[in-house]
């Protein structure tokens, strides 16, 4: 009973970090703001950009930082950092002020990537739960998707004043660090000082990157991982897509909340399909990708299942490639290898994005959807022919944890 009561304390902590980091009433309209103090449209496309590339410039060092300060404080200070960036727009509203507040958002999401997710992770197994992880996982993200809902109501709150509306951000982000605050450590937390002291880091970065290239279903999974997650991304074009559907202005955000909601049903239920075979789930690849070239088919209101239905596949496919993702890798070198995941994960990113300005230049957005669900559906073939099951032998099928045959934390003193 004890450590049930443990363990439903530590989500609980958990679930409330992510709902407050992600319950911001600035997010509808901070984009507005910098355009109403000067931004044009390229000007706001660059500094989307430099909060990319505030992600993967600073992931090595990141990793570095969370390796000494610890996960707990790591996350911290990412969150002090994105509360100094939101206050900072609003004392700056400025090009340059902007453009530092992206950057240091961005440092926060590389905080989050390998901080976070290595404690969620290591928090479970440590407390013998790293079975649940998919299902844990599916819940973090209905949890995210419920606050980024509530965050749309910010728009309604211009009448206030965006000094209130980025307050209660403030506020907002001072109750997920106090959530994280309350997470009793199990995962060796008296080890971790001395550890650190004798941590080469950079030995240790190019080790994980030598396990990556050198150990194949590490690798391989991180690259499908990175390609399915990023090359299905569509959330920042919903509304002009909506538009040329023929909806009106007013009602492209039900768009946005359809999506959500297929995303939030996929992520409910993908912890029922855990053990599902690997042809199965790579296959359902290229079914999600073949459903974006239904909808760029026929591209009108009628269409949206096809997209409704993809983005629920795309949700549960994340949660059960991830959580496979994050059971193959060695616990000494997780927060090395989040972060060359994250470090992927921007420069695909900026590629998505590349790819969808290229079909919208051919004159609409459904091309760019087209040549998305074209490269899903081969991304999908490519598992199928390459990956296979070939992964699955080289793991407990039991624990799924990797078989090691040399000792990999020899290399880290």
């Amino acid at each position: 009973m004890k450590k049930k009561s443990s363990l439903r304390r530590f989500l609980t902590n958990v679930y409330g970090y992510t709902f407050f980091n992600k319950l911001l009433l600035l997010s509808p309209v901070y984009a507005v703001f910098m355009q109403e103090h000067g931004m044009s449209d390229m000007a706001l496309s660059s500094l989307f950009i430099i909060l990319s590339v505030g992600t993967f410039m600073t992931q090595i060092p990141v990793t570095w930082i969370t390796n000494k300060l610890g996960l707990k404080n790591a996350i911290n200070l990412g969150q002090i950092l994105k509360a100094i960036a939101f206050a900072l727009w609003l004392v700056w509203p400025t090009f340059w002020g902007f453009a530092i507040g992206m950057f240091l958002w961005g440092v926060q999401s590389a905080f989050f990537n390998v901080a976070f997710e290595g404690l969620l992770y290591d928090e479970l197994r440590a407390r013998r739960h790293h079975d649940i992880y998919a299902r844990v996982l599916g819940m973090r993200y209905n949890v995210s998707a419920v606050a980024a809902a509530l965050s749309a109501f910010g728009s309604l709150l211009m009448f206030v004043g965006y000094q209130w509306i980025t307050l209660a951000s403030l506020v907002s982000i001072a109750i997920s660090m106090i959530c994280i605050n309350r997470i009793q450590l199990r995962s060796h937390p008296h080890q971790a000082p001395k550890r650190v002291r004798k941590t080469n880091f950079m030995k240790l970065f190019r080790t994980g990157t030598r396990i990556c290239v050198q150990t194949p279903c590490i690798f391989l999974m991180l690259m499908l991982t990175l390609l399915v997650s990023n090359i299905c991304y569509l959330d920042d074009y919903l509304s002009p897509i909506g538009i040329e559907i023929g909806l009106p202005v007013v009602y492209v955000g039900l768009v946005q909340f359809f999506a959500l909601g297929c995303s939030v049903l996929g992520q409910t239920f993908a912890h029922r399909f855990k053990a599902v075979p690997d042809w199965i789930l790579y296959s359902s690849i290229s079914l999600a990708g073949g459903l974006y070239v239904v909808f760029s088919v026929f591209y009108n209101v009628a269409g949206l299942w096809a997209l409704g239905a993809a983005y629920a596949l795309f949700a549960a496919i994340y949660i059960l490639l991830y959580s496979r993702f994050q059971d193959f890798l060695p616990s000494s070198y997780r927060s090395v290898i989040l972060s060359l995941y994250s470090i992927g994960d921007n420069v695909i990113y900026v590629i998505t994005c590349l790819l969808i300005g290229l079909g919208g230049t051919m004159g609409s957005w459904r091309y760019s959807i087209f040549i998305l669900g074209a490269i899903i559906m081969l991304i999908g073939l490519w598992a199928l022919l390459f990956i296979k099951n070939r992964c699955a032998a080289q793991y407990n099928p039991n624990m799924r944890v990797l078989k090691t045959t040399h000792p990999v934390g020899d290399d880290i003193v």
